[in-house]
């Protein structure tokens, strides 16, 4: 019984130290700043951030990475949306409408609209949470963006056979989903 007594009094007395520990944090706080996190990262994707060495430096310090993940090729996307998790979690899922893929080798190549879902870690690090894990590692970038970073890669390309390949993808790209010309 006295040592029932002495546990009581000793967590009574650790509970407000607890309480005050501004690093603390509960459940509804990490899930805005998971759901904060994974939105920025996504929306940085989307517009073409991890293209170049400079947007990785803006989306970087979202994650546990020292570099950008390596990749050859990425998904084209028209649209994303985070998936909310319904219990507490170290991780969140985002759908993704993939509309076709870039590689560097092949080009461009337009594929009907599907759902792809990737995975995103959190862990905190150091009192920042911080993604620690991406599956897939593969960039997920709009149309728009990757028309724009076609067109600003074509500036510096002096091979011929990779300007075609660039010229193709941008056109490939600009046609996707154009409406039909009306009938008369």
């Amino acid at each position: 019984m006295r040592r029932l007594m002495v546990c009581c009094l000793a967590f009574s007395l650790c509970l407000p130290l607890f309480a005050w520990n501004p690093k603390m944090r509960t459940f509804q706080q990490m899930a805005g700043e998971e759901w904060r996190i994974v939105s920025t990262y996504c929306r940085l994707d989307f517009q073409g951030a991890r293209l170049t060495p400079e947007g990785w430096a803006r989306i970087g310090n979202l994650t546990s990475f020292r570099d950008n993940p390596e990749f050859h090729s990425f998904f084209v996307i028209s649209r994303y949306q985070l998936i909310e998790n319904s219990a507490p979690s170290d991780d969140m899922e985002v759908a993704f409408v993939v509309i076709g893929r870039y590689d560097e080798g092949g080009g461009y190549v337009p594929v009907p609209s599907v759902v792809r879902n990737a995975r995103f870690e959190m862990h905190d690090q150091n009192g920042e949470l911080r993604i620690t894990h991406i599956e897939p590692t593969t960039p997920f970038v709009s149309r728009a963006s990757t028309i724009d970073w076609l067109k600003n890669k074509l500036t510096t390309q002096k091979d011929a056979a990779d300007r075609r390949q660039i010229e193709a993808s941008i056109q490939a790209l600009e046609s996707q989903n154009k409406p039909a010309p009306a009938s008369k």
